[in-house]
């Protein structure tokens, strides 16, 4: 089994995310409210007229989403599509980070 970890800044993907999931079959997933570094360091003095920019160039958006999904490992490679196949470019600026981390153990969802 797998965690499939999903950040995105485009928050407006999400539920198309959860359909394209829907449609593999995946039964859930845990979003949560998330800040990147840039948007704590702008609490900073010294980063402050950094972040601001920053801000102002995301149209003032600081949060992002934070997808979970535990998987079986045979559904990960399926996941990651249906993710791409809604977030197009995740190398470009805001497109996102998805990652796994191996889980040994899982109770009180089924898989």
């Amino acid at each position: 089994m797998e965690l499939l970890v999903t950040i995105l800044e485009e928050n407006e993907n999400i539920e198309d995310i959860m359909l394209e999931f829907t449609k593999l079959g995946i039964k859930g997933s845990t979003i949560i409210d998330s800040q990147g570094m840039a948007n704590i360091l702008s609490e900073c003095e010294e980063f402050n007229l950094f972040s601001s920019l920053k801000l102002l160039m995301n149209d003032g958006r600081a949060q992002k989403k934070t997808i979970l999904t535990v998987l079986k490992s045979d559904m990960v490679d399926s996941a990651i599509k249906a993710i791409k196949s809604v977030v197009k470019d995740l190398d470009a600026p805001g497109g996102g980070i998805i990652f796994t981390v191996p889980v040994g153990r899982v109770e009180g969802i089924p898989l």
